[in-house]
């Protein structure tokens, strides 16, 4: 058997290191968020954290801000357009940046977006205390320190101060988990993906993916509904489509859907697009 290269080896090497810092960063980083972070304010900068396997680049509002792993405690609070790339794998979703706060994005990107996976954590700093977890797919089982508490979204009102290990499971997803430390003066969010078990394993033989879901344009003054570049008004028009067409979620946000259509991809508003 011929033997590695050194390359070869360097580039194992940085894989499983990156791979270890992901593992690493979803079960400590969010400890920091609140015993790292005490004063909440909009004057005050804020903090982001950003991980990934594989190493990517990452933007935020178009703007290239650096690699991953990647931390910043220095940017300005607000809300912002973020998106983590590497080659054809990329993930986009729009995140809120609190000043005095760390929000942490752990994400394993993938070619076929159903085979990603990861979570965002944040915090709220209103009136609003405990833990709540939303999850892509829903109605996943969550468990907190082994003990199951119930299914996604789902709110947690009572929860110790401390440390919590946080595990989400659901048949033919892969589990996820991670850490948070919990106090009574603020509520953890975390938003969790789960990577399908079929899109995730290497097949030897075509095995049928999960059923696509789709959206039905909806009708608009215009008639037609723009397609953009990017989940954005001020984005570049790639293209329209008509009212009635059916088309393929690849992925969403709060107010837009990525849909593949033309054979090119791009997003339109959520407002104007109707599960089917």
């Amino acid at each position: 058997m011929p033997h590695r290269t050194t390359n070869d080896k360097r580039l194992t090497t940085k894989a499983k290191f990156l791979k270890y810092l992901l593992l690493v960063t979803c079960h400590l980083s969010i400890v920091f968020l609140l015993s790292g972070c005490s004063a909440v304010g909009s004057n005050k900068p804020a903090a982001l954290q950003v991980t990934s396997v594989p190493e990517a680049s990452i933007f935020l509002d178009g703007k290239h801000i650096g690699k991953t792993p990647f931390f910043s405690d220095q940017i300005k609070s607000g809300e912002y357009l973020l998106k983590i790339t590497a080659s054809e794998a990329s993930y986009v979703d729009k995140i809120v940046l609190t000043g005095g706060t760390l929000t942490v994005v752990n994400r394993e990107l993938s070619n076929n977006f159903l085979a990603q996976s990861g979570e965002t954590l944040w915090l709220d700093s209103g009136s609003k205390r405990g833990l709540f977890v939303s999850s892509l797919p829903g109605e996943a089982n969550m468990t907190i320190n082994g003990r199951l508490i119930g299914k996604t979204p789902l709110l947690v009102d009572e929860i110790e101060d401390g440390e919590h290990k946080i595990t989400l499971t659901k048949e033919g997803f892969i589990d996820r988990e991670f850490t948070i430390k919990a106090s009574s003066k603020y509520q953890v969010m975390a938003n969790v993906t789960l990577a399908s078990e079929v899109a995730k394993t290497p097949q030897s033989s075509p095995v049928p993916l999960p059923q696509i879901e789709k959206v039905k344009v909806l009708a608009t003054s215009l008639g037609f509904l723009r397609v953009r570049r990017e989940p954005s008004l001020t984005a570049a028009e790639i293209g329209r489509v008509k009212t009635g067409d059916e088309l393929e979620v690849v992925q969403e946000t709060k107010d837009w859907v990525q849909v593949k259509f033309a054979g090119k991809q791009g997003w339109i508003s959520a407002q104007y697009a109707k599960k089917l």
